[in-house]
């Protein structure tokens, strides 16, 4: 399905679904690429509402970066003013597109990952580094914050530190700054649950199940269908994950393309995989557990948004 309303606008990763079949996609903007807006489309392929930073004039915003589908219809999108010391907000839109009240959160890293439990509360993750001094490549950081923006709880993950990658390799704390940390998490999305599904980019991928205290209640584990291959995308569906891997092995090969884990949101055992669709440069959107289908986005001829809706097989 192309869709007529995005016609000639790149869009950006990591797009998103809500329960009622809508599809949130971060548009490019060439003349502000840091603060491109966010386009709900419904399942008819028609746009329903604009969430545009730019509504915030008075936070003198730098960029926008991750966004939260919100209970309200609306949107929660992380953003950040410029400076050597950005303020960091939390930005909440009315489900018609207008903005409502930002909070800023009372912290000072740069953000990467973002998404907001069900009940209000926030999970944030990026890297704290001193902006002053060019050896400092930084530390994770990761945390849960209120709806006001307190900070609630800090996250550790010692297992993911424990990875393949990092296998054999012991650093001098003064060493440690001199290389750039691996980050926490890639992305995150609520669950039916309530609990937040937070993946590391790791082999085999880890999904951390967060409640919204910001204790770790479980970490899936789901098996890559080669050996090496990376996740650069998933989707929670019910008791379902949905997790898209780059094929492994040799750089070079032209057959590395991609494939599609489907695992159990309760253990992370593989219940089926699929190779991917033929699509270069296809963004996996949403996946409905219930219906067997999965979404892609990728920009056609004329630079057209065409939606792809996959079926296993």
């Amino acid at each position: 399905m192309n869709v007529v309303s995005e016609m000639g606008g790149a869009f950006m990763s990591s797009s998103k679904c809500d329960a009622d079949g809508n599809l949130y996609i971060r548009k490019f903007a060439a003349d502000r690429p840091l603060l491109g807006p966010v386009v709900k489309i419904d399942a008819d392929g028609k746009r329903v509402a604009l969430f545009d930073p730019a509504a915030f004039s008075q936070l003198a915003l730098e960029r926008a970066d991750a966004f939260s589908p919100a209970s309200d219809g609306g949107l929660y999108q992380i953003a950040q003013s410029a400076g050597l010391k950005p303020r960091i907000y939390v930005l909440h839109y009315a489900s018609d597109g207008s903005p409502a009240s930002p909070a800023r959160l009372d912290a000072d890293f740069e953000v990467y990952t973002f998404a907001a439990f069900a009940g209000g509360n926030f999970l944030v993750s990026g890297v704290r580094r001193d902006a002053q001094n060019k050896d400092d490549h930084g530390r994770n950081f990761t945390a849960v914050f209120s709806a006001d923006g307190r900070e609630l709880a800090r996250l550790s993950f010692e297992e993911a530190g424990r990875g393949k990658a990092g296998a054999g390799l012991k650093l001098q704390p003064k060493d440690a700054a001199k290389v750039a940390p691996a980050l926490d998490l890639s992305d995150a999305e609520v669950g039916a649950d309530g609990y937040l599904y937070v993946m590391r980019p790791s082999s085999p991928a880890l999904v951390y199940v967060i409640a919204p205290s910001g204790k770790i209640m479980q970490t899936l584990k789901v098996t890559p269908p080669l050996l090496g291959a990376m996740p650069n995308a998933f989707h929670v569906s019910g008791n379902r994950l949905a997790v898209v891997f780059a094929n492994g092995g040799d750089p070079g090969q032209e057959n590395r393309g991609s494939a599609v884990v489907v695992a159990d949101a309760q253990t992370g055992g593989t219940i089926a995989s699929y190779a991917a669709p033929a699509a270069p440069g296809a963004s996996f959107a949403c996946f409905s557990a219930n219906d067997g289908v999965f979404t892609f986005l990728k920009l056609v001829e004329g630079n057209a948004l065409e939606v792809v809706h996959a079926e296993a097989q």
